[in-house]
Parts: structure tokens; C-alpha cells; sequence
């Protein structure tokens, strides 16, 4: 059996934070059925259409109109008997919808509930929408993240919706824990804003510490020289000596002599002095090397480096392949793609055979067939409005 085989999941989010929780969950072998307004999810259009195909793999799909009585009343007949239900609402939109945990707590007391919204179900900012960057903005993401003198930049991978994906997917791992042994179930409150602090956690543990904020730097770090990328005669890459150690196998691997023997730079502390000219010297040093021959020496030193890769690059690299990083999954109209796998591995632990997102409505006349209705009822739930068939 998979980890998670026999348990139903109903998956009401939109976007890549809430579905992603539901991917999470149906690689371990659950029943996650996606549910979508008549007219889609509108990650599946347009430019966002990647995060869709991505996110809602493995799902079953059933479009429902919650606006009306009959799509309340079919939701709440799958809430019924589901395990968990994810949701990534304005909180108090659920709650409208009549799909709210109170209200479905009350019809099943066994429904492990989690929300996942930009702030939170409580505070002054709870009803307030907010997108990834948004909370980057809030955080100091952004404020750390960029050049000296140059403007914030956000981080372009979503990481705190995706943040908050696992932190979601781990919080209802532990309901369902608690859930054996009192037979109840909860509500799971996670947030964009939460993960993104959390994450944040180091930097303002070392604010309050030293009353220091870490300032826009790049790829550097305040702590250690040379740790940030450097333009060699062919491409960018990173280099990371974090220890007097490190930096003197580092001069030795590129014939630093002069360097290495100036006991200016000899320290963690003199290097942290003596930063910008340090680093001026070796930009001047690297910028005439090759990429390949600067990480072959690094590398058989054991020094921490690395090339900046494109994304193409990624795809094709060695490790992401033997890691079985990535899967090829077609989908109707958009031919094959390459989406990403769980990352972790276990030794004795199956997953189910991957299969591509649903289309729209795809598997919902199978979902009302399971919950009793008839052809009949079904085709009368389509006319009016109520539902979609794929």
C-alpha cells in the first residue's frame, strides 16, 4: 500500500501554494480530487498554465458551481466522507461558500481542514489578499535580496507559496497522527507571511543579537570572503570559502600564492576588513579563467563552488537525472513537459504511478456516480449550470 492509500482529499485551492499541498498528498497515495469552478481554475490559462500542470498532477477533476444550492449540497456530500480538505481562500470566503470548517466540522468531526492564505485566519491583515512577493516585500526577502545601491528584488521561484505547501502538507501529516488517537480532526491554519518570517528566522535572531541588518549584497554573504559569484572568461560561477581552512586550499588550487601569503587576508576577520579589495583582486584573477578548469581545481580541493546554471542546464545535469528529479508527462494541446518530483527519497516507501493533471471537469460525472446519482441527475446538473463534464 501507498503511505496514504484510502484517504480522500478534496482539493478547493488555486494557484501553486494549495495545489502543490494536494500533489504532496496524492504522491502518497491519496485520493485527492481537484475541484474547480466551471470555468477553471485560472492558473490553467495563459502564462500561469505551467504552474496548473505542474501543481494539480495525479488529481482526479470535477468542476462545481458553489454559487448554487445543488453545488453546496454536492460538496457537502464529499466533505461527508473525505479525510482532508485543502483551501486557499480569502479567509471568510470559504465560510460564504458554506464549505467553512465550523460548518464541516460539525457535519464530519473526523476532517482534517487546512487553509492556506496570504496572512492568516486572524490578525489585522487576515482579509487582506497577498501573491509570494507580496509577503517577500513584508518579510525583508526583498529588502536582503539584490545588489548594493540597486533596488529590491524579489526571489523569481515562488518559495513561500511553495513554503508553505510543505509546512501545510506536514501540519496535516500530524492531524492525521493526533486524528488515530482521538478520532477528531482540526483545522490546520498556514500562511504565506508565517513561512516567510519563519524563514527569515536566522537574520532576525542576528538583528536582535548584534542590532544589525544585513544589507543588499548579491550573492555575497556578511560573514565570509570570497563567498558570491564571479565572472570567469566564459560564464558566472560561485565560490564559497567559509573558513581559514578553505582559503588556504583555495589559493593552493589556483596558484594564489601572493594572496595566500598576505597575512592580511590570512583570517575570516582580515578578509571581512579587507573585502573590497580582496574581491577586486580575485575578479581580476577569475575573469581571465575558464569556468571548467577554475571548478575542476575547486572541486578536486574540495572547496565549495559551483557554475551558474541556466534552466535548460538544470534539466540536463547529471545529479537532477540520477535524483529522478524530474518526470516527462503529456498533456492534451501542450505535448510533453517536465515537471518536478517530490524531493525526498525513502527506502521502503511507494508512490503511485504519475499521471498528468485533469482537464477540466474530467473525472466529475465518475465523482457524481460514486456519491449515488444517476445519469439523469448528472445531465440535469449540467444544464443548470451547476456542474461541468470533461
Amino acid at each position: 500500500m501507498y503511505p496514504l492509500q484510502g484517504l480522500k482529499v478534496l482539493d478547493f485551492s488555486h494557484a501553486a501554494d494549495g495545489p502543490t499541498c494536494g500533489l504532496m498528498l496524492s504522491r502518497a497515495g491519496a485520493d485527492v480530487i481537484k475541484i474547480e469552478p466551471p470555468q477553471g481554475d485560472p492558473y490553467r490559462h495563459g502564462a500561469a498554465s505551467a504552474a496548473f500542470l505542474n501543481a494539480n498532477r495525479n488529481k482526479r477533476g470535477l468542476a462545481l458551481n458553489l454559487q448554487t444550492r445543488e453545488g453546496k449540497e454536492i460538496a457537502r456530500k464529499l466533505a461527508s466522507t473525505a479525510d482532508i480538505i485543502i483551501e486557499s481562500y480569502t479567509p471568510g470566503v470559504a465560510e460564504r461558500l458554506g464549505i467553512g470548517y465550523t460548518e464541516l466540522n460539525k457535519l464530519n468531526p473526523r476532517i482534517v481542514y487546512c487553509s492556506l492564505s496570504g496572512f492568516g485566519q486572524s490578525g489585522p491583515y487576515s482579509r487582506r489578499p497577498a501573491y509570494d512577493p507580496v509577503t517577500q516585500a513584508m518579510s525583508g526577502f526583498m529588502a536582503t535580496t539584490g545588489e548594493e545601491g540597486r533596488p529590491p528584488v524579489r526571489v523569481a521561484p515562488g518559495v513561500i507559496g511553495l513554503g508553505t505547501a510543505f509546512i501545510a502538507g506536514w501540519g496535516i501529516a500530524l492531524a492525521l497522527i493526533a486524528r488515530e488517537r482521538t478520532g477528531k480532526g482540526q483545522h490546520i491554519d498556514t500562511a504565506f507571511y508565517d513561512t516567510a518570517v519563519f524563514f527569515m528566522s536566522i537574520l532576525i535572531a542576528g538583528y536582535t543579537l548584534t542590532g544589525f541588518s544585513i544589507p543588499r549584497m548579491g550573492s555575497a554573504s556578511p560573514v565570509f570572503v570570497p563567498y558570491q559569484c564571479f565572472e570567469t572568461a566564459d560564464r558566472y560561477v560561485f565560490i564559497g570559502v567559509t573558513h581559514d581552512r578553505f582559503w588556504q586550499v583555495f589559493c593552493r588550487a589556483l596558484g594564489l600564492d601572493e594572496l595566500s601569503a598576505d597575512p592580511r587576508y590570512a583570517t575570516s576577520e582580515g578578509r571581512l576588513t579587507h573585502r573590497d579589495e580582496l574581491v577586486a583582486k580575485l575578479a581580476d584573477v577569475l575573469i581571465k579563467l575558464g569556468s571548467k578548469d577554475i571548478l575542476a581545481k575547486l572541486e578536486a580541493a574540495e572547496v565549495p563552488c559551483a557554475p551558474v546554471m541556466e534552466i535548460h542546464e538544470v534539466i540536463a545535469n547529471p545529479q537532477v537525472q540520477a535524483r529522478d528529479m524530474l518526470s516527462q508527462i503529456e498533456y492534451p494541446g501542450a505535448g510533453p513537459i517536465s515537471v518536478g518530483n517530490l524531493p525526498f527519497k525513502a527506502s521502503s516507501m511507494r508512490q503511485p504511478p504519475e499521471k498528468r493533471a485533469p482537464l477540466l471537469g474530467e473525472h466529475t460525472e465518475e465523482i457524481l456516480k460514486e456519491l449515488g446519482y444517476d445519469r439523469a441527475g448528472i445531465d440535469a446538473l449540467e444544464q443548470n449550470g451547476v456542474i461541468l463534464k470533461g
